[in-house]
């Protein structure tokens, strides 16, 4: 399985996990998708209706998260590092 199919089909996994969840109940996801090793785009699962539903929540942290991993920047992470869970990297 080439590299782009692997994309497709992890991205296709999260897009429909998140399409049946509530959004409280998504922070799990969220988590799982960021930490996966092998997933390197983001987009679309912030593109599902119900992620922008983590807005002002309790749990707007993760859509924050995902926000970084899907847009953002190593600078961008370094200036609001505060606002983020700590990061661990292998």
């Amino acid at each position: 399985m080439d590299i782009e199919q692997k994309q497709a089909e992890l991205i296709n996994h999260f897009v429909n996990q998140a399409s049946t969840l509530k959004a409280s109940a998504l922070w799990p996801l969220i988590i799982e998708a960021t930490s996966h090793p092998s997933l390197f785009a983001f987009s679309e699962i912030l593109s599902v209706p119900t992620v922008s539903e983590l807005q002002g929540t309790e749990n707007s942290l993760y859509l924050d998260v995902l926000r970084l991993f899907a847009h953002g920047t190593w600078t961008d992470y370094k200036s609001k590092h505060s606002i983020f869970p700590l990061f661990v990297f292998d």
